[in-house]
């Protein structure tokens, strides 16, 4: 039994139809990636499966168990870090559930590279540091589905990479699954066991590409080059990232 099924029928803005006759499942562990063109409903996607969007005709099940809105078992890492900037770095963190102990706000500052941070505001971190205190907010619940939203997009290029790294140790540690919208293709490649291809017109995803590359992934490797000439052919036939 897969873990999480998001089944979308129809999900609107006004008159356009956004997302339309959508199935998507993740199983236990599995790294999933969203690519697509900016409007195609990624981002929207990942609203509705956290229980953020009660507009649309969807569903969402979670183990089996059918969900009606935002759930512990499901985690949410936007864009932006969104920290309070009043609130220290511990408070951030244990804003995303109600009542977390210090001591596993500490664990998990620990998990993420930043132990001792714990008293630091906002505005003291560098824009790594700060995604880093996010994950770490969106874990605190326990989650088994992390969702993240172009979760790197705003940073340099190698804190892109180690906050990759960082994400790839954490979901095997946990055995978390992921769903990710990017528009980066290499990342899409480093991370995921599975790419999923939305078209501009709503409905099933246009193509999905399982990728048999072993774990540890290497940048560069041979093979994820091949798959990443497979992606840029099937963007560029009909889908502008």
């Amino acid at each position: 039994m897969r873990l999480l099924d998001i089944e979308v029928d129809d999900k609107r803005y006004g008159a356009r139809t956004v997302l339309s006759g959508l199935r998507i499942g993740l199983a236990r562990g599995e790294i999933v990636s969203l690519l697509g063109a900016s409007g195609c409903g990624k981002s929207t996607l990942l609203a509705i499966a956290a229980g953020l969007d009660r507009t649309a005709r969807a569903s969402v099940r979670l183990g089996g168990r059918s969900l009606a809105g935002p759930d512990a078992g499901i985690g949410f890492v936007f864009q932006e870090p969104r920290l309070f900037p009043w609130l220290t770095v511990a408070q951030n963190i244990g804003f995303g559930a109600a009542g977390a102990r210090p001591e596993a706000v500490a664990a998990l500052l620990e998990e993420v590279g930043l132990a001792g941070y714990g008293e630091a505001l906002p505005k003291q971190l560098s824009g790594g540091q700060a995604q880093r205190v996010a994950i770490a907010r969106g874990l605190v619940s326990q989650p088994q589905v992390l969702l993240l939203d172009e979760p790197f997009s705003a940073v340099d290029a190698i804190t892109r990479m180690k906050l990759q790294d960082l994400l790839a140790r954490v979901a095997a540690e946990r055995g978390l699954a992921l769903l990710l919208v990017t528009h980066d293709i290499d990342e899409a490649l480093y991370l995921s066991d599975r790419v999923v291809l939305l078209d501009r017109q709503p409905g099933p995803p246009r193509t999905e590409l399982a990728l048999p590359l072993a774990r540890p992934r290497r940048r560069g490797d041979a093979q994820a080059g091949a798959w990443k000439a497979e992606l840029l052919r099937l963007l560029d036939a009909g889908v502008a990232v």
